[in-house]
């Protein structure tokens, strides 16, 4: 009850704003205001929907939570380019309720975030995708493993680049600490966005390459195309 009062108290002098549209926020609302929340909810992917259909030549399943539109685009910008890592808050629920799908079905070894290299680590002061993998810690049954995987050094960027061009341009951008621990394990990679899959394609590869048996990849968000914008649209109608 205290801790309530002092809460509204604060708000009175300090007005907090949604980290979207900028309203000011009510005291029941964090980070989002109830309309910015109600949008995000309609970017979800229903749960029979969260596996990707396309294949991918090392992953074996790819599932993400929401589609890649605002105010998704939004929060995970805010996250990678303003430093702001409590924004993947606001994913929580309907994220740990799809791993919690996806791992209890399979036995994963270890969870292993996508890790950034050196210099972006450096200026980030967070990688994005370890901040995912400790909200869906406690909900799991897996071990996270940050420093299993690692990035030998930085990808120039994709942005402008083809699925080919990409996948070229990550080829052996990743190294593993312990190669042999590898061997006959299950794996589930996690980041924030996929896109065209190239990166944790290639990260699959390197665990393939050294044994593993199965790698799978669950995304936060994923880009769409403008079949499935027309797809989903229809859906939430």
């Amino acid at each position: 009850m205290l801790h309530h009062y002092l809460e509204a108290m604060i708000r009175h002098f300090y007005p907090a704003a949604c980290e979207v549209c900028r309203a000011t926020l009510k005291l029941e609302e964090k980070i989002l205001c109830r309309p910015c929340t109600e949008t995000l909810e309609t970017r979800a992917w229903p749960m029979e929907s969260a596996l990707v259909g396309e294949r991918f030549e090392y992953l074996d399943h790819v599932w993400t939570a929401y589609a890649y539109e605002s105010p998704v685009r939004e929060l995970l910008h805010g996250v990678k380019y303003a430093r702001k890592d409590y924004l993947l808050k606001a994913f929580g629920e309907r994220a740990v309720q799809l791993a919690q799908a996806v791992a209890s079905d399979t036995g994963y070894d270890a969870i292993l975030p996508i890790p950034l290299d050196r210099m972006k680590l450096i200026q980030r002061h967070f990688n994005q995708a370890e901040i995912f993998a400790e909200i869906l810690k406690p909900r799991l049954t897996p071990p996270v493993k940050k420093k299993f995987l690692l990035k030998r050094h930085a990808i120039p960027s994709q942005t402008s680049l083809s699925r080919e061009e990409r996948a070229v341009n990550v080829y052996g951008a990743f190294k593993l600490r312990r190669p042999a621990q590898a061997f006959g394990k299950f794996f589930l990679l996690l980041d924030d966005v996929l896109t065209t899959g190239a990166t944790a394609n290639e990260a699959a590869r390197l665990l393939k390459k050294n044994g593993a048996r199965r790698v799978d990849f669950l995304a936060l968000a994923k880009t769409t195309s403008p079949a499935e914008k027309i797809r989903t649209s229809v859906s939430r109608v």
